[in-house]
């Protein structure tokens, strides 16, 4: 089956979720970006794609995405899922950190790793 090609930049696709009352379904979703169509993408490779370039709008920084997909392919490589969730749930908090008490995770952290080498009997156990 041959996919459309988008040529007008008004057709590029941009994921929509659709409203509550509609039959939207993501998983059921298949590639619609001129990319996604000549790499015979499988519907979660382009719904993993739009979640990565959901901002590709907004700003167009190649090297911003270039580091954006170093930075998952090493945490991929790196960690299992579970540590990742892990990791993602520690930093929507360190947003929540700097919105509601205005403090840097990484300025706590070093306050952290400061107080342990002055102090390594509080070092917790993992």
């Amino acid at each position: 089956m041959l996919r459309p090609r988008f040529e007008d930049e008004d057709e590029v696709y941009i994921p929509e979720l659709g409203d509550e009352e509609s039959d939207y379904n993501a998983h059921d979703r298949i590639p619609h970006s001129n990319a996604g169509i000549a790499l015979g993408w499988s519907a979660l490779e382009q719904q993993m794609f739009d979640m990565l370039l959901l901002n590709r709008f907004a700003a167009d920084d190649q090297e911003l995405l270039d580091e954006t997909a170093r930075t998952i392919a090493r945490l991929v490589e790196t960690f299992e899922a579970h540590e990742i969730a892990r990791i993602m749930a520690v930093a929507m908090m360190s947003f929540q950190l700097a919105a509601s008490e205005d403090k840097s995770f990484e300025d706590e952290y070093n306050k952290y790793r400061d107080y342990i080498k002055k102090h390594p009997e509080d070092l917790e156990e993992i």
